[in-house]
């Protein structure tokens, strides 16, 4: 259905094809069914047969012959669609060339609504009796899930049942062809840039286990944890060879995502025993070939959660310009460990970015090479949420015999230390709003920089940050810790802060990334200007005001658990609130030739010509705000 669906050029453009392009006018978005439709979708209401796609359909029949070999030139089923436009497309040839765009259209309508039934049929109940919304989300699963001509994932163990198998198009020899999710198109769609592990796990829960895609979703999670090095998740993947392992939230949604995994699917917990294929079973060896180092995926996730408890400190492989033509010296040293006296996951530096508020500035003119925008390093308050979940679903694990290990054992000063989840999951808990809430008490005991503090009843971006005014940004990051690790908030101070955030920082489609009153807030993102100021050069304000879309369904899906709580008529009017924004990710959609949402707008709601125009998470988030209602 990817194939015969989407595709976009850069998808298509590795088996040596590429989008049907009309004569002067434009590319179609996708090679596949999609992208006529979204073309003819502009041309039915006004029955504009001037349109350069008409003329091009009654001056010959190469748009025709585009549709029916590309099919026809592909195995299996998609082979049969291809002979069967052509049988139809064979009848087409008879008419007289002005009725041809009309009848063309027709057919591709009858072929198109097909695809799209058989598609929800395979899809979970709540997709296939979902509303239209639903299923223009759900078919982002689609659009962004595939498989390309090279394998973009890593071999996953051979013991694993129902992984799939083709006969390599390039080596003639059997191999692996499991799905992969791009991050977003047409930018992330193909090739090493196609998979990251962030993007990955943001959106599976959404784009694959909500949608039913169980097998697939298992597929990812098992190939991914084949790569775990350093106690991490890399997040450009790169196949597992060009793996970069510097960010320190990919593990931690990787984590969630198997947590996920337990609780949507039936019998979900026997991934746990799933064996993987370690790529690096040792930090510093060559990758190993497949099933020459395998153990099962509890011990997978216990070696992360060890490797942070003793504390991860070490340099990037190949630092310097060969992988990071900006980045200074010092930003390829990756820290994270866990902090004895509150429990929170810490790391990173100033010249670094281990969060997905990753953008290095790059303008010498500017002077911001090798400064990161937003290092977001100490304690990320969307890492500690993410923490917080994975350790309290250990203990409940381990509780009903379903996880073997109950804690760690570390080396602290010589000595061997034993720490349980149990006590970790309590410090989390004990910890978090005394060091995250901004109170509004300008005499609160807890609150160390009094003098920072710029919004009063909000929690932390951070905590321990190298600058120390950076913790008491507004930012949209808390509420995924609401929704993760609800547990760690007071209702009365999780509602206070969610109305700062819907007053300051909810923007048409997104969130805006930065609270508008910072100095530093520009919502205006544009990668090409390279001029002397230090905060826009070369799109350095990515994430300093710009709209994404992502931390939106977090905000909803936070707004409307904590709604709940507080009675029946807050509960509605949240209801509506969420129905509201939603109305208008729905018009987008509608309207979108991508059919998708994008990754980010200018401020309020401006289209970004830098941006996505499709992006996996931003869809899997909205449909999770959906689920949930």
């Amino acid at each position: 259905m990817n194939i015969l669906l989407f595709r976009c050029e850069a998808e298509e453009q590795e088996d040596g094809g590429g989008c049907y392009s009309i004569p002067g006018w434009d590319s179609l978005k996708y090679a596949g069914l999609q992208g006529l439709m979204s073309v003819f979708a502009d041309i039915r209401p006004s029955n504009d047969l001037g349109h350069p796609l008409c003329a091009n359909l009654r001056e010959g029949d190469w748009l025709i012959d585009f549709v029916s070999n590309r099919l026809i030139h592909r195995d299996g089923p998609l082979a049969q669609v291809g002979h069967w436009f052509g049988a139809m497309f064979d009848y087409l040839r008879h008419f007289p060339r002005y009725l041809i765009p009309c009848y063309f259209d027709a057919i591709l309508v009858s072929a198109y609504t097909t695809a799209l039934d058989a598609t929800f049929k395979l899809m979970s109940s709540f997709v296939e009796k979902g509303s239209t919304f639903v299923h223009h989300l759900a078919l982002g699963s689609v659009q962004m899930c595939g498989v390309g001509r090279f394998p973009a994932l890593p071999p996953i163990s051979a013991k694993v049942q129902g992984v799939p198998y083709r006969i390599s198009p390039i080596t003639g020899e059997k191999e692996q062809c499991c799905v992969s999710l791009a991050a977003g198109l047409p930018h992330f769609s193909a090739g090493i840039f196609r998979c990251w592990g962030r993007d990955t796990f943001i959106a599976l829960r959404g784009l694959m286990l909500i949608t039913g895609r169980h097998s697939e979703a298992r597929n990812i999670i098992l190939a991914f944890a084949g790569t775990l090095r350093h106690g991490l998740i890399p997040n450009l993947l790169g196949e597992g060879h060009s793996a970069r392992y510097n960010c320190r939230d990919a593990v931690w949604w990787w984590l969630q995502c198997i947590q996920d995994f337990t609780n949507l699917v039936p019998e979900g917990h026997e991934i746990l025993r799933c064996s993987v294929t370690r790529m690096y079973p040792t930090d510093d060896c060559e990758p190993c070939k497949p099933g020459e180092v395998e153990q099962p995926l509890c011990d997978v996730i216990q070696e992360a959660l060890q490797r942070h408890l003793e504390g991860i400190s070490f340099r990037e492989r190949n630092a310097g310009p060969k992988i990071d033509m900006n980045m200074r010296d010092e930003g390829f040293n990756v820290v994270a460990k866990v902090d004895s006296a509150t429990g929170f996951v810490t790391g990173g530096n100033r010249f670094n970015c281990g969060t997905w508020m990753d953008k290095m500035g790059e303008s010498d003119r500017a002077r911001n090479k090798g400064m990161p925008a937003t290092p977001r390093d100490g304690a990320a308050v969307e890492i500690v949420g993410l923490s917080k979940s994975v350790v309290r679903w250990l203990v409940e694990l381990q509780a009903k015999g379903l996880f073997p290990y109950d804690g760690v054992k570390v080396h602290r000063d010589g000595t061997e230390v034993f720490i349980s989840y149990s006590e970790w999951n309590q410090q989390l808990q004990q910890s978090f709003e005394t060091q995250f809430w901004v109170s509004e008490d300008p005499h609160d005991p807890n609150e160390k920089h009094p003098d920072l503090v710029h919004k009063k009843g909000i929690y932390k971006d951070s905590y321990g940050a190298s600058s120390p005014w950076c913790d008491y940004q507004l930012r949209p990051n808390f509420t995924i810790a609401m929704v993760v690790a609800p547990e760690l908030f007071t209702l009365g101070r999780a509602w206070k802060a969610l109305g700062v955030a819907e007053k300051k920082l909810l923007g048409l489609l997104g969130m805006k990334t930065l609270d508008p009153d910072d100095m530093v807030y520009c919502g205006v993102y544009d990668n090409a200007l390279d001029n002397d100021n230090y905060n826009l050069a070369k799109g350095f304000n990515y994430h300093q005001g710009p709209e994404w879309l992502w931390p939106v369904g977090y905000f909803l899906r936070a707004k409307l658990f904590f709604a709940k709580k507080l009675g029946e008529e807050t509960y509605s009017k949240t209801v509506t609130l969420v129905k509201n924004v939603l109305s208008r990710h729905y018009t987008h959609l509608e309207r979108s030739p991508w059919k998708g949402l994008p990754e980010l707008t200018n401020e309020q709601g401006q289209h970004c010509p830098f941006s996505c125009e499709t992006q996996a998470w931003s869809l899997a988030t909205v449909l999770e705000v959906l689920y949930d209602l």
